[in-house]
C-alpha cells in the first residue's frame, strides 16, 4: 500500500474519529441544551412563582397598610370613646346625684302630699257633715214651706185645695175660656144632713166621711178639673175644657155631676158605723163672656140651695131655662136607651127613580116611634145619640134591618133589583169592627151585596182619609157600593175625592131647592154633574119637589132623583103599595 493511500486512510480514519467525536460532542451539547432548556423552563416557572409571590406580598403589604390604618383609626375611636365614656360617667354621676336629690325631694313632697290628703279628708268629712246639716236644714225649710203652702192653699183635713187656691184656679180657667172659646162649669156640692151625722155619731166620724167624700169626688174628675173644700161639708168642683157649644157643655157638666152623685150615694164605713149619705149639687156655666169669680160661686151656691129645697140628692142649674133643657136632654137619653132595648125604631123608605120615573131603589131613613109622643124625627135624637155613643147600637140595627128588607125584596120579581141606601155615622164607620159588622149582616140575610149602598158624608171621610179608603176598598171587594151624601156642603177636595172608591155622588137638596131661580145653584149643580161624569160617577139629586126642578136637572145631565115629587119617606107597607100602584 502506498504511502499516499495510507496517508489517506489515516486522514479518513482521523476524520471519522473526528466526526464521531463531533457527533458525540453534538449529542453532549444537545443534551446540555436540553438540560439548559429544562433549567430555563424551571427558571421561568420559578420566576413566575416568584413574581406571583412578590405580587401577593405586595397585596399583603397593601392590606397591612390598610389594616394598620384601620387599626390606627379604631385606636383613635377607642381613645375617643374612652374620653366620651369618661365624660358620660361624669354626667351619669351628676345625674345620679341629681336623682338622689329628686328622690329626697319626692320623699319630702310625698310626706307633704300625705299631710295634705289627710287634711283634705278632714275637710271632706267636715264638708259632708256640713252638707248633711245643710240638706237637713233645706229639708226642714221645704217641710216648713210645704206646711205653709198646705196651710195657705190646702185644706188640712182632706188635702184638697182650699178656697184661696180655688179662686186662683177659677180666675185662670176664666182666662183660658176667653182664649179658647171652650166653656167651663162650677159645681157647688153640699152633703145632705151632714149636721145630723156630726150631732149623732160625732165629729170624728164626720171628718172621716169628709175625707172619703173628697177621694170619691176626685176619682170622678178629669186631670184638668179641680175639687176644693171651702169649709164644713161644702165642696166646689171646677170643670174646664168643656164643649164650645152651650148645650153640649151643660150636658157634659150634668153627666159629671150625675157620676159624682152616684158615687157619693154608695155606702160608707165610718169606723164601726155603716152610713149612707146623699148630696145636692148646684151648677153654673161660664163661657167666653167676662165673668166674676165670686159671682160664679154665688150662682152655683144658689143652684145648690135650690136642689136642697127640692129634697136633695139632685142637681140643679142656675139658669132655669137651662135646667129645663138639661132635664129634657137627660130624659131623651134615657128614653133612647129604652128605645134601643125595645126596638122602637122603624125604617121609612123614600123612593129613588131614574129619568123615566122607574123606581131603581130607595133610601132607608130611621124614625123613632115613641109609645107616648108618636113619631120622632131623627134631627131630634141622632145628634144626641152621636154624642152619647148610642149611635153604635142604632147603626147596627139600621144595617141589619136594611139587609133583612133586601132579603124580602129579593124574593119578589118586581123588587128583586131594587137597591137600598142607608146612612152611616162617622162614629160607626170609624169602629174597627165596622167591616165585619156589614159582612155579617149580608151573610146573615143572604143578600146580594151590590144592592146595599152606604151613604157617607164628606166630614166623615176627612177624619182619616187613608183609613176610610181602606175600609171602603175592603167592602167594595165584597160588592157593597158607596155614595157621597150631601155633596158640595162640606170640604170637597178633589185630591182625596179621586182616591175614594165611590159609585155615586148625591147632590144636596140645598142646591136643588132654588135651582129654578138661582143661577149660582144651577152653576154649582152643573159643575157637580160635569165633575161626576169626568170621574165616571153616578149622580142622584135629593130634595126634588117640582117637575121644573126635575127638568132642569135632566137637561144638565142628572137622571136619578129622590124627593117629594116622587114620594115621601113612608113605612114599608106604604112604599111597597106605591110600587105596585
Amino acid at each position: 500500500m502506498s504511502a499516499s493511500v495510507q496517508v489517506l486512510e489515516l486522514k479518513y480514519s482521523a476524520l471519522e474519529a473526528a466526526n464521531l467525536a463531533l457527533v458525540a460532542a453534538n449529542k453532549a451539547l444537545a443534551l446540555q441544551n436540553e438540560e439548559k432548556e429544562k433549567r430555563a423552563a424551571e427558571l421561568a416557572i420559578a420566576n413566575g412563582e416568584l413574581a406571583y409571590e412578590n405580587s401577593e406580598k405586595e397585596k399583603r403589604a397593601a392590606e397591612l397598610v390598610i389594616a394598620n390604618t384601620e387599626l390606627a383609626y379604631q385606636n383613635q375611636e377607642k381613645e375617643n370613646r374612652a374620653a366620651e365614656l369618661v365624660i358620660a360617667n361624669k354626667e351619669l354621676a351628676f345625674q345620679n346625684k341629681e336623682k338622689s336629690k329628686r328622690a329626697a325631694e319626692l320623699i319630702v313632697a310625698n310626706k307633704e302630699l300625705a299631710f295634705q290628703s289627710k287634711e283634705k279628708s278632714k275637710r271632706a268629712a267636715e264638708l259632708i257633715e256640713a252638707n248633711k246639716e245643710l240638706a237637713f236644714q233645706n229639708d226642714e225649710k221645704e217641710k216648713r214651706t210645704s206646711e205653709m203652702n198646705e196651710l195657705a192653699f190646702y185644706d188640712p183635713l182632706t188635702k184638697l185645695p182650699n178656697r184661696k187656691l180655688l179662686v186662683d184656679r177659677l180666675q185662670q180657667a176664666l182666662s183660658t175660656s176667653l182664649r179658647t172659646g171652650q166653656e167651663g162649669a162650677v159645681l157647688y156640692l153640699d152633703l145632705d144632713n151632714f149636721k145630723t151625722l156630726n150631732d149623732t155619731i160625732g165629729h170624728d166620724s164626720g171628718n172621716l166621711l169628709l175625707e172619703q167624700v173628697a177621694k170619691r169626688i176626685a176619682a170622678c174628675l178629669r186631670a184638668v178639673d179641680t175639687v176644693a173644700r171651702i169649709g164644713g161639708d161644702d165642696f166646689v168642683i171646677l170643670l174646664q175644657a168643656l164643649s164650645t157649644r152651650n148645650l153640649e157643655a151643660a150636658a157634659q157638666a150634668r153627666a159629671i155631676s150625675n157620676k159624682i152623685l152616684i158615687e157619693l150615694n154608695k155606702p160608707y164605713q165610718l169606723e164601726q158605723n155603716p152610713y149612707v149619705c146623699t148630696s145636692s149639687i148646684g151648677v153654673t156655666l161660664f163661657n167666653r163672656k167676662e165673668s166674676m169669680v165670686e159671682e160664679l160661686l154665688q150662682q152655683a151656691n144658689i143652684a145648690m140651695y135650690q136642689a136642697k129645697k127640692e129634697g136633695g140628692d139632685t142637681i140643679r142649674f142656675y139658669d132655669p131655662h137651662m135646667q129645663e133643657v138639661i132635664n129634657a136632654r137627660a130624659l131623651l137619653e134615657e128614653e133612647l136607651q129604652v128605645a134601643i132595648r125595645e126596638e122602637q125604631f122603624k125604617l121609612f123608605y123614600q123612593v129613588q127613580v131614574d129619568a123615566s120615573g122607574k123606581a131603581v131603589g130607595a133610601e132607608g131613613l130611621i124614625r123613632w116611634i115613641h109609645p107616648e109622643r108618636g113619631l120622632i124625627s131623627p134631627i131630634h135624637f141622632i145628634p144626641l145619640s152621636e154624642e152619647t155613643g148610642l149611635i153604635l147600637p142604632i147603626g147596627d140595627w139600621v144595617i141589619n134591618t136594611a139587609c133583612a128588607q133586601l132579603r124580602d125584596w129579593q124574593q119578589q120579581p118586581h123588587t128583586r133589583e131594587l137597591g137600598l141606601s142607608i146612612n152611616v155615622s162617622a162614629k160607626q164607620f170609624a169602629q174597627s169592627y165596622f167591616v165585619d159588622q156589614v159582612k155579617l149582616a149580608l151573610q146573615r140575610f143572604n143578600v146580594n151585596p151590590t144592592l146595599l149602598k152606604l151613604e157617607l158624608t164628606e166630614g166623615l171621610l176627612l177624619h182619616d182619609v187613608d183609613q176610610a179608603i181602606d175600609t171602603m176598598n175592603t167592602l167594595c171587594k165584597v160588592g157593597v157600593r158607596f155614595s157621597l151624601d150631601d155633596f158640595g156642603t162640606g170640604y170637597s177636595s178633589l185630591q182625596y175625592l179621586k182616591k175614594l172608591p165611590l159609585e155615586q155622588i148625591k147632590i144636596d137638596q140645598s142646591f136643588v131647592r132654588d135651582i129654578a131661580n138661582d143661577e149660582i145653584d144651577k152653576s154649582i149643580v152643573r159643575t157637580i154633574i160635569a165633575m161626576a161624569e169626568t170621574m165616571e160617577l153616578n149622580v142622584i139629586a135629593e130634595g126634588v119637589e117640582t117637575e121644573g126642578q126635575r127638568q132642569i136637572l135632566l137637561r144638565e145631565g142628572c137622571s136619578n132623583y129622590q124627593g117629594y115629587l116622587f114620594g115621601k119617606p113612608v113605612p114599608i107597607e106604604s112604599f111597597e103599595q106605591a110600587l105596585v100602584g
